[in-house]
């Protein structure tokens, strides 16, 4: 049995390259250029039957960030067309829900990806 992030990772650095080595864990650097990833797994609830735990349902979260608007709806459409019924580790991963941000500050557009994976 394999880590399902190692799995996820290794399927959106394949599906877009031009994140390279910016898809990292939990939060980022505002030095960071553009476009890059933030990932984290807010949840994993133990899946119980009579004879034990079956399994794992983990809800995992991607941010992707860019200062396009138009260039962060295609990376969008790009990572949900990665992830969308993925098998990982015997597992399936299907999209559930996004969220969109604008930071001012930083003149930023952020999307938040979140999946379920059972």
């Amino acid at each position: 049995m394999t880590d399902v992030k190692v799995e996820i990772l290794a399927v959106l650095e394949e599906a877009l390259p031009e994140l390279g080595d910016r898809i990292q864990a939990g939060a980022v650097d505002e030095r960071t250029a553009t476009p890059f990833a933030a990932y984290t797994t807010p949840e994993e609830i133990p899946i119980r039957t009579k004879n034990g735990i079956a399994g794992y349902q983990t809800t995992f979260e991607v941010s992707i960030y860019d200062k396009r608007i138009a260039q962060l709806e295609q990376l969008r459409h790009r990572v949900i067309a990665a992830l969308e019924r993925k098998e990982l580790d015997e597992r399936i991963c299907t999209y559930r829900s996004s969220t969109t941000d604008y930071y001012p500050d930083y003149d930023l557009h952020g999307a938040t990806l979140t999946f379920l994976i059972v």
